[in-house]
């Protein structure tokens, strides 16, 4: 499947009430399009953005969490006994068609550029790879967290507020956060994406707040370009019956 998004010629949705307190007044961003994510530190490595980031404030049971994996790579044995030694093969995906990333997963984009679609029920973000991400905008809320499968996507509900598109999830798995961070499913992420006055600048905002984990919220942010309206995300070949998608064998040992 090849997702388009429309960056020009959509009519910004009309605004719904959101957990019974937005009013039908309530300004709403036009962030439909695609999204380029800028590197002024990492010279096209991103690495030295994520490095300017302030480090996460653990708690002791922060601190000795352990994450094996991002959700979906693997190591050998599921992690639980000793770690992988060069010259072993190992695996790198367990041969699900998921999505991809890892640290922040598909919530806390590593890929360079994203793509927005906003309705009035739900705004659809894509990335050059399979799978999307669904903020609901419906006023729903979380379903109860005990019956919520862990996804890289977790559940995600949103609404506008002070022109800002406001997203809360959780469910995401166990995994590693930008900044030296941690998540677990109970992990709340708030996301606050804002535009620059003249449409073509986004700021997101990312807020990990879990009081087991972090003695305060874990806080950072990531900056966009808008794309030309002619953009769009290609797609990602995944067969999860081909072997060769779900292990990596390193050289072995000299």
């Amino acid at each position: 499947m090849l997702f388009a998004v429309c960056a020009t010629g959509c009519s910004a949705p009309q605004a719904t009430a959101q957990r019974g307190t937005q009013a039908a007044s309530t300004t709403v961003p036009d962030l439909s399009g695609g999204w380029l994510r800028l590197d002024s530190e990492g010279s096209g490595s991103f690495d030295g953005t994520a490095q300017k980031f302030p480090p996460a404030a653990l708690t002791p049971a922060g601190q000795a969490m352990v994450v094996r994996g991002d959700g979906r790579n693997v190591t050998p044995n599921g992690g639980n006994t000793t770690p992988h030694q060069a010259g072993e093969p190992y695996i790198v995906n367990n041969g699900a068609c998921t999505a991809e990333g890892t640290g922040g997963s598909a919530i806390d984009p590593n890929s360079t550029a994203i793509f927005l679609l906003q309705s009035k029920d739900e705004v659809l973000m894509v990335r050059e790879g399979p799978g999307g991400r669904h903020i609901h905008m419906d006023g729903r809320g979380h379903p109860d967290l005990t019956k919520l499968t862990p996804t890289l996507y977790g559940h995600s509900i949103g609404h506008y507020q002070g022109g800002a598109l406001v997203v809360d999830t959780i469910g995401l798995p166990e995994g590693n956060v930008q900044g030296g961070g941690r998540r677990r499913p109970e992990t709340r992420l708030t996301e606050r994406f804002e535009l620059a006055p003249d449409g073509k600048r986004l700021t997101i905002t990312y807020t990990w707040d879990d009081p087991v984990l972090y003695v305060r919220p874990h806080t950072y942010q990531y900056f966009f370009e808008r794309l030309p309206p002619e953009s769009y995300a290609f797609e990602t070949w995944c067969d999860s019956s081909d072997p060769t998608q779900r292990q990596s064998v390193v050289p072995p040992k000299q």
